[in-house]
């Protein structure tokens, strides 16, 4: 079987090739969560977090030349290049909105190829979906001045295909076109940031696999791996599923549930995919792959119950990264998913998957269940946040006690686990000593700098929310007590307050005792403690960062053992 695998970048995905995707293909079904991951994702290689992002593999089938243009019919990851191609033209749009010609031009050969004849082609055509088409095409022939004059709204109203028609097209377009403006007007350089953003989807990494078929791709993918190219742990598993599935006839059920599992997850498939081996094998062997492990685990049982399990993790994985729908509102669940989702804490929850399915079995109560995730929540803040310790510590202990309570559940493996964490703590005096580390300040110094503020930021809605028994609002704004220009120990966390924006500005450089008639009128239960506290006495940042790291440790935290 003759094939062509290759590890390639979005340029080369598209630069001077045309892709069909035919009606029997599935239709668009990503959504707001996909779109956001993928930005996000996309967002941390320019942020520097990482250097580069792999998008997983095409599936491609060679459809011929027609006037000099290459074009390929979609096999697998139509999904994923719809979405590249409306981002990418996303950023045309800007691009044409902010004047910016040569910029325009150069991004322009991303989304329309030139054939012999000097027509221009739009790269990417669904047979389905005509609005994709009638949109990308609108952004180019829409003469400039009626193009400023309108809207993102205005502008998809005008150049979809029906009113009716493609709607989740047009929702992706509305999705990112706003993102990517939201985005570009934090910055003093617009035309700097769409460079940046168009660069670095470039720069994604994809492996192109031309087959003959699709049957043809099943086979290919074993040749791959048998090979060592770079494919996707998710992308193995699933040709796996596809190709030993029995009864055979019953692929066609198994596509649906796989594609069911990629909807629900979207971008986030190959985190859970690892985070799923992590936690369903006893012995996860680093040397091996994550798709080999899950391999060697399952060797000899049903590949149906595999694919049913993956389903049944992946609902429970729903919930974890996307708890604003899944999780009921006011729950545990949905308090400290909410606030992991934030911090883009994912070395847990390979454990939490554990805890949910052993709950939902029954094997675990709710209310074992919501201390040990209540205990994880503590642990995460006092490590990571006030510890500022590496989550990458915590590999092994999560990796072994996942599984256990995976396989082995028993009320004593559950607080193994919970004391094997524990153990990682540090003393009350260790606590306090980090926790005197936590402030963030305006000026030069120890405390400046947007990572101080996250800090003090988690620290008081933390504070707010066990002060007053309710979720903290995240919109506030950080009052320093005392000039904090005067003295770094005004930076420390015992001399901040959350506070109401217009408050903080009625305030600013007034002496204490005129700023405690102001803060009388703030919501934050924060606040009104501290106006009970130091209305009658002498106010010291030092010390009540000291009693903070009291407060913290002792009754917040909950960190003393109980033994």
């Amino acid at each position: 079987m003759a094939f062509k695998a290759e590890p390639k970048k979005v340029y080369d995905l598209f630069n001077t090739k045309c892709y069909l995707i035919p009606r029997n293909q599935r239709r668009y079904v990503w959504n707001r969560r996909n779109w956001e991951e993928l930005y996000d994702d996309i967002a941390i290689v320019m942020d520097q977090s990482i250097t580069s992002h792999f998008i997983g593999s095409f599936v491609l089938n060679d459809s011929g030349r027609n006037n000099g243009l290459e074009y390929f019919t979609i096999i697998d990851g139509q999904q994923r290049i719809i979405t590249l191609s409306i981002m990418i033209a996303s950023i045309l749009y800007w691009l044409k909105k902010e004047k910016l010609l040569e910029d325009y031009l150069g991004t322009k050969k991303y989304v329309f190829a030139t054939d012999d004849r000097a027509n221009e082609v739009v790269m990417l055509r669904s047979d389905y979906h005509l609005s994709l088409e009638s949109i990308i095409k609108a952004i180019d022939d829409t003469p400039e001045d009626k193009f400023c004059d309108m809207n993102v709204e205005t502008f998809l109203a005008y150049s979809r295909y029906s009113p009716d028609y493609d709607q989740q097209i047009v929702n992706a377009f509305i999705y990112f076109l706003n993102r990517i403006k939201d985005e570009m007007d934090k910055k003093e350089n617009h035309a700097d940031y769409l460079r940046s953003l168009r660069d670095t989807i470039m720069d994604v990494s994809n492996i192109i696999i031309i087959a003959h078929s699709e049957e043809d791709s099943y086979t290919i993918f074993e040749i791959l791996n048998a090979r060592g190219v770079l494919l996707g742990d998710h992308e193995l598993l699933k040709n796996y599923i596809m190709r030993y599935i029995q009864p055979e006839e019953s692929r066609d059920k198994a596509k649906t549930v796989w594609n069911k599992i990629e909807d629900e997850l979207g971008t986030s498939i190959a985190k859970f995919v690892m985070h799923y081996a992590k936690h369903t094998c006893v012995n996860f062997m680093d040397d091996l792959s994550v798709y080999k492990n899950i391999q060697r685990s399952n060797r000899g049982k049903s590949t149906e119950d595999l694919l049913r399990d993956l389903k049944t993790k992946a609902d429970y994985y729903s919930r974890i990264i996307n708890p604003a729908s899944n999780c009921e509102p006011n729950s545990v669940e949905y308090r400290v998913f909410s606030f992991f989702k934030r911090k883009r804490q994912e070395i847990l929850r390979p454990a939490i998957l554990s805890l949910m399915h052993q709950n939902s079995l029954g094997n675990l109560s709710n209310d074992k269940y919501n201390e040990a995730l209540s205990f994880m929540y503590n642990f995460y803040v006092c490590y990571n946040i006030i510890g500022e310790e590496r989550s990458n510590k915590l590999t092994n202990v999560v990796s072994k006690y996942a599984a256990l309570i995976e396989k082995q559940y028993t009320d004593e493996v559950l607080e193994e686990f919970v004391e094997e964490l524990r153990k990682k703590l540090p003393s009350k005096e260790q606590f306090t000593n980090s926790f005197m580390n936590v402030g963030w300040t305006h000026h030069h110094g120890y405390f400046e700098g947007d990572k101080n503020k996250d800090r003090v930021q988690t620290v008081l809605e933390i504070l707010e929310r066990y002060l007053c028994n309710s979720e903290c609002p995240s919109n506030f704004t950080i009052e320093h007590v005392l000039p904090d220009s005067a003295d770094r120990i005004n930076g420390q966390i015992g001399n901040l307050l959350p506070l109401e924006d217009q408050i903080n500005k009625d305030v600013k450089t007034k002496p204490i005792h005129e700023k405690i008639e102001y803060y009388k009128a703030s919501k934050f239960k924060t606040v009104n403690n501290f106006v009970s506290r130091y209305s009658k006495m002498e106010f010291d940042p030092k010390k009540r960062t000291e009693y903070l790291a009291d407060l913290f440790y002792d009754r917040i935290l909950k960190l003393k053992d109980p033994n």
